[in-house]
């Protein structure tokens, strides 16, 4: 997949690594996922996918084949929706936890 394509919103090639990280995670082919990892380290990209994708209701498919097969979380469905259960908090919870500091 060429980096046009990836990243068809921007006029270039985004310099912020988590943006880099988002948008191979929902648009990369596998094998473009895999050199992500080995560049920024799993540790990294999880965050990422945990903070900007696991919220997105509309990415619940795309989260099941991350979890499943680039994240390794597990081979049950079931232990899968517990963990995106757990891990999805809203845009709006994390804002209003920032706000009743």
């Amino acid at each position: 997949m060429s980096k046009k394509t990836l990243y068809w919103s921007y006029s270039e090639e985004p310099k912020e690594v988590n943006i880099l990280i988002e948008h191979a995670l929902k648009y990369a082919d596998v094998d473009s996922i895999k050199m992500i990892i080995a560049e920024y380290g799993i540790d990294k990209c999880r965050a990422v996918w945990e903070k900007a994708l696991l919220p997105d209701d509309r990415l619940r498919k795309l989260n099941f084949f991350l979890a499943r097969f680039i994240f390794n979380i597990s081979l049950e469905d079931k232990k899968i929706d517990v963990y995106l259960k757990k891990h999805t908090k809203k845009r709006i919870e994390r804002i209003y936890e920032i706000h009743d500091r």
